[in-house]
């Protein structure tokens, strides 16, 4: 790599350059004899882990490789615009009639425009956010350890790995058993040092993902082979890994969906950039510049629109990924338990309320816009149920109870979005599909449940702020009384239906209503019970903690 950037380089002489060329392998030879010496030495004697040594140098070297190709990609286009233009200012010729057949020829780039170009791609790495995003994409999809997936299963993932196991068994009937147990050993996963706990992987794949990529990257640059950097590292990651067997079967249908899930956007992503060059050139020359700055007013909108639709996904992200990434301990399993049910009590409370009150006034877009915000609830609870399991494993081994009830806790918190989803998504689609609303009767009722509930919710929060759970019997009465009223109504609805007073898809989508507040409400007195026994355990079985704290 070296030798073939050192031929392209402004600051060599000619002499040096040829000297490289004619010893090129001489050079290659001394240099793996010494550094192989060098590395010996500094591992045997100074007992330094040559693996730290190879990933850092790794690092440089990718460093390089990507250099080599984005910087020309990068400052190619524009470089070639300013040549072009100082030729055609010294040679006195009209624009329309002026050849460039000159930049067929090899231009020598001057050093400075390369030393600007890059420290704009540096400064650029360091502060985009959308570029550690796509760093983030690649460790989550290589990781060695399963927990939150960012991509869903699809068919064809499926497909693949049900394929692939049954391949797997086929070679384990042919293949001896003593041949596959040695094998076996070697995937045994060994214990992660304290330093490394956060790596995603350990040094052995990190080396190689390093200097594979950076080679291909290099060895395909110089003979000129067109070629995505960020594609041959991402494929080499997700290689190293499936061979490291950090495609378990646990995770194997969300890597292999992620996976095609970037391949296919990559494509689809040179597709629309293919189309939109030939659209705008078109229209350049049609309006003879005059969409110019049409143009550049639009990609400014949708520069800003991106960034801030991708600062919202970010947020979402950090948002589920900060209960994976937090230390578990046992006092703060108590902290993080009464937080998780506030925050989703109230987050339902207010949902509830915004989707019987856009409801009421047929608002389709802030029944759209509050349906979105009720899947990212039903996102975090799911993440949280998920995760139960990493929780338990942490917890000491006379805390069993401790765990029984976080289960309990992290399953109703799961049963309450889910009752709002119930209600949200029906609710928007009926709308979207442009059908009859609720009557003055009918939204008289639901406006009655939104009261009833919010004082549900109500109780229940001011009992958990002020760790006051023995009067938890209050609530219980309140929702015997909301159970009834949602009895009355729906035998009210049945009245109706009978003298066919509404349409069928009115009377569906209001007794679903109905039936998922009475879901809601159960949930919600069984997630204060399963919390007060949290709460009260915690309390007397290791030490008291003020939930607020």
């Amino acid at each position: 790599m070296l030798i073939k950037g050192a031929q392209g380089v402004a600051f060599l002489s000619d002499e040096a350059k040829d000297f490289i060329k004619l010893n090129t392998w001489t050079i290659i030879g001394y240099s793996f004899i010494g550094w192989t010496i060098l590395l010996a030495l500094l591992q045997f004697l100074a007992k330094v882990n040559i693996l730290k040594v190879i990933v850092l140098v790794g690092t440089f070297a990718l460093a390089m490789a990507f250099a080599g190709n984005d910087l020309v990609n990068f400052i190619g286009v524009p470089l070639a615009g300013l040549k072009s233009f100082q030729l055609w200012s010294g040679s006195g010729v009209d624009p329309s009639s002026f050849s460039m057949e000159v930049l067929a020829e090899k231009v020598n780039t001057p050093t400075l425009y390369l030393l600007i170009a890059g420290i704009i791609m540096v400064i650029t790495l360091w502060v985009s956010k959308k570029a550690r995003t796509v760093t983030a994409t690649e460790l989550n999809l290589s990781k060695q350890d399963a927990g939150f997936e960012k991509y869903a299963s699809s068919t064809f993932s499926r497909f693949i790995v049900r394929q692939s196991i049954k391949v797997s068994n086929a070679i384990s009937y042919i293949v001896p058993d003593k041949i596959t147990e040695a094998v076996q050993k070697r995937f045994t996963a060994k214990p992660i040092e304290e330093s490394d706990s956060g790596s995603a992987f350990d040094l052995v794949r990190a080396s190689v993902n390093l200097t594979v990529a950076s080679i291909l990257i290099s060895f395909a640059t110089s003979y000129k082979l067109p070629l995505s950097t960020t594609y041959v590292t991402f494929m080499v990651a997700m290689g190293t890994s499936l061979a490291d067997g950090a495609w378990g079967r646990e995770s194997a249908v969300y890597r292999v969906s992620g996976v095609t899930t970037v391949i296919g956007g990559w494509f689809f992503t040179a597709f629309i950039a293919f189309t939109a060059a030939f659209i705008i050139a078109l229209l350049v020359s049609w309006t003879n510049f005059w969409a110019v700055p049409v143009l550049l007013i639009i990609a400014i909108f949708i520069i800003v629109k991106s960034g801030k639709a991708h600062k919202e996904r970010e947020g979402d992200d950090e948002k589920i990924l900060k209960y994976e990434k937090e230390e578990v301990e046992e006092i703060d399993i108590m902290a993080r338990c009464s937080t998780n049910v506030v925050n989703t009590l109230t987050r339902a409370s207010d949902l509830f309320e915004k989707i019987l009150n856009f409801v009421t006034i047929e608002d389709r877009k802030k029944l759209k816009k509050t349906n979105k915000e009720v899947e990212k609830l039903n996102k975090t609870t799911k993440n949280l149920k998920d995760s139960v399991d990493a929780v338990i494993v942490e917890l000491q081994e006379d805390s069993i109870e401790t765990g029984h009830h976080y289960v309990q806790v992290t399953d109703y918190l799961r049963e309450i979005a889910h009752s709002l989803t119930y209600i949200s998504r029906p609710v928007f689609e009926h709308f979207d599909n442009q059908h009859t609303g609720f009557t003055k009767e009918q939204n008289k009722e639901l406006t009655e449940i939104n009261k009833q509930i919010q004082g549900l919710f109500k109780s229940l929060l001011k009992i958990i702020h002020n760790n006051k759970f023995e009067n938890i019997e209050e609530p219980i009465k309140f929702q015997q009384s909301i159970l009834d009223l949602l009895q009355k109504i729906r035998k009210n609805q049945i009245k109706r239906i009978k003298q066919a007073e509404v349409g069928t898809k009115n009377s569906i989508l209001f007794l679903n209503v109905v039936a998922e507040s009475k879901n809601l409400t159960l949930f919600t007195i069984n997630l204060i019970k399963a919390h007060r026994d949290f709460v009260i355990y915690q309390n007397n079985g290791i030490k008291t903690l003020n939930i607020l704290d």
